[in-house]
């Protein structure tokens, strides 16, 4: 398991940076704030790019916040930037050579990711000739992937690498990013303001605000807290689910996904038979009853009990955050989110710990957290 400790202290431009976190798994961690809350400059710093703040970092017992004596080029870290840079003297396939030629001297305990994996995945092969200034943004956005994850870094820094793409291929690239994570053992520190990007490759989330980490944890955990509505708006208050494929009706284009003993049924594909997928449902396309509906208005109906009631002030809506029953075992209960008028809520006399029912209509269940086959 990697280990990365960074403590970062001091004024960039009109930024006072005070972050301070222990990153301490092997997945994919979201760093998460508004515009002009640090999230480049925590980068950056982690990059070597920054030298004149307060900086401490320490990656697997090694100290390496010394610019001088490790610069960008000797650091462990692969750091993709928002704006793509290529060497434009160079065609695409020598921009990627520079990098395994700088390179050659690198570990030899290590799974070598090769260039030919990268360009196949990536679908580089029609333009390894160009120039990169004959690229469009999305296909410069690949190349510098490539080129980032060819330095065989012990870390990706990634700073909201999917905004030139499209929604369809940014999907492909997701899954291609945790396919690396998994695959080999690369962990992620990942920017992006895209919610359906976090509920898809996220395991941690850090969330940053005028320069301090605001809160942190499992990206279910975070997603389901007030902390998190604060950043992105009531709006958009989601919860995170995981189900099992159990089947696929190919007339219907429909699956049946099984949440702990409750079935749920998702448009599309979203993974092979018997393997685990994750997906989000907004808090404001949930009904709650406190009793059962005999109704077919939605495909799906869950059951539950109420952890928590949040009342809003000045506001005609509540929030209230629902465990969801595991018939399968005794286990872990998933968590959802769910938004009702406080007219409801008092309608219904719902307390503390009351069962519910959950009803969710499958056209509300968000696709582009998953990949649909």
């Amino acid at each position: 398991m990697s280990n990365l400790s960074v403590l970062l202290n001091g004024k960039i431009g009109n930024l006072f940076l005070n972050f301070k976190h222990h990153f301490k798994n092997d997945g994919i961690t979201i760093l998460y704030g508004p515009n002009g809350s640090g999230k480049t400059t925590i980068i950056s710093a982690l990059g070597g790019f920054i030298d004149n703040i307060e900086t401490k970092i320490i990656f697997n017992g090694k100290e390496l916040h010394d610019t001088g004596k490790y610069p960008p080029n000797k650091r462990p870290f692969g750091t993709m930037f928002q704006n793509p840079i290529l060497f434009e003297h160079l065609t695409v396939e020598e921009n990627l050579d520079f990098v395994i030629k700088r390179n050659q001297i690198k570990t030899q305990n290590k799974i070598t990711i090769t260039k030919e994996y990268l360009i196949n995945y990536l679908e580089l092969n029609s333009f390894l000739k160009r120039s990169p200034a004959n690229l469009s943004g999305g296909e410069k956005l690949r190349v510098v992937l490539a080129r980032t994850i060819l330095k065989q870094p012990d870390y990706l820094l990634l700073d909201e690498p999917m905004s030139d793409l499209d929604i369809k291929y940014k999907a492909k690239l997701l899954v291609f990013l945790k396919d690396i994570n998994k695959k080999f053992k690369i962990p992620m520190l990942y920017i992006t303001h895209s919610i359906e990007e976090i509920s898809q490759i996220g395991d941690q989330i850090v969330l940053i605000k005028d320069g301090k980490k605001i809160d942190s944890g499992r990206v279910a955990d975070i997603i389901n807290k007030s902390s998190f509505g604060d950043l992105t708006g009531k709006f958009e208050l989601s919860s995170i689910l995981e189900g099992m494929v159990v089947s696929y009706d190919q007339n219907l284009h429909i699956t049946n996904l099984n949440l702990n003993g409750q079935n749920l049924v998702v448009p599309g594909l979203p993974g092979d038979l018997n393997e685990i997928v994750r997906f989000r449902i907004r808090s404001r396309d949930i009904l709650i009853s406190s009793s059962r509906l005999d109704t077919k208005i939605t495909e799906n109906e869950l059951q539950g009990f109420i952890s928590m009631i949040e009342i809003e002030n000045n506001s005609p809506f509540s929030e209230l955050v629902i465990l969801l029953k595991n018939f399968k075992n005794n286990g872990i209960k998933q968590k959802l989110r769910a938004r009702i008028t406080t007219y409801n809520l008092k309608n219904m006399k719902l307390s503390l710990n009351d069962s519910v029912f959950i009803y969710v209509s499958s056209v509300s269940i968000d696709r582009q957290a998953y990949q649909s086959k």
